[in-house]
């Protein structure tokens, strides 16, 4: 598949765009992000084999979230029914993506774990101590910067080899490895519109936590700070998940913008 590379403003664009999305139907978003955290937080439960299974099906739900956007793209309403689609249009695609995705994190993780192993047993050892003074474990935590930098560099790498495959492999029948790997390329060719939204989400994130805050406070003067932490928890849990169903809304966005575009003739 051919893709293209976009304009910077572009980044814009997407993050007004998904944000109208969310917009149009923000019940049935906050649901169906809501549930999906949910089943994932249940399988988080699991020892070991939870892990596998939410990198696994991780792929399935966000194709699933694909097809809702284009759903409310042409007006029409979504439902709890789009987060079994992917299940249902691409089981094996779609969670090949995640088992390679959980694959290369786990050797990843462990190659830098290996390489770390002392200073990893080390800080494990004075955070479990009761007479650790904090500056010494802040100082132990300050040793693996290193590897705590390779850490967020491997998660953004998996984040854009994902980012468009699930849209890739649902909609135009991509296979795994070849939708990864267009998606890692298309999402590094398209570098500047996605700092641009990334920039602008940052804002947005910033202001929405500085007047949840407020908020807080003020619930917490009237009403104590028992009812301030009740007040928390009820907003807390549908900000994250309008957040997220605004990147779901942009992946799709962003993916028809880069890979669904019209050529000029």
């Amino acid at each position: 598949m051919n893709y293209r590379k976009c304009n910077p403003l572009y980044g814009y664009r997407w993050f007004v765009e998904s944000i109208k999305l969310f917009v149009s139907q923000p019940w049935p978003w906050l649901a169906l992000v809501g549930v999906t955290l949910l089943l994932l937080l249940v399988l988080s439960l699991l020892p070991f084999m939870g892990l596998v299974a939410i990198f696994a099906l991780f792929p399935a739900f966000a194709a699933g979230f694909m097809v809702a956007s284009r759903t409310a793209m042409d007006h029409h309403p979504i439902s709890f029914q789009h987060l079994l689609v992917g299940f249902r249009a691409s089981p094996r695609p779609l969670m090949t993506v995640g088992v390679i995705l959980f694959l290369i994190f786990f050797v990843a993780v462990l190659i830098i774990l290996l390489g770390w192993r002392v200073e990893f047993q080390h800080l494990v050892a004075l955070m479990q101590s009761e007479t650790s003074d904090k500056e010494i474990i802040v100082s132990a935590a300050q040793q693996l910067t290193r590897p705590s930098l390779m850490v967020l560099a491997v998660l953004f790498l998996l984040t854009i080899a994902t980012w468009f495959a699930p849209a890739l492999v649902m909609f135009h029948r991509v296979e795994a490895r070849t939708a990864m790997f267009l998606s890692f390329r298309a999402c590094l060719s398209n570098f500047f519109p996605f700092l641009l939204f990334c920039l602008l989400l940052f804002l947005l994130d910033m202001a929405t936590s500085l007047l949840l805050r407020q908020v807080i406070k003020l619930v917490h003067g009237i009403g104590g700070e028992q009812f301030a932490s009740i007040t928390t928890m009820l907003f807390t849990f549908p900000v994250f998940c309008s957040f997220l169903a605004i990147l779901f809304a942009a992946a799709y966005i962003s993916f028809m913008d880069v890979f669904e575009f019209k050529p000029s003739a």
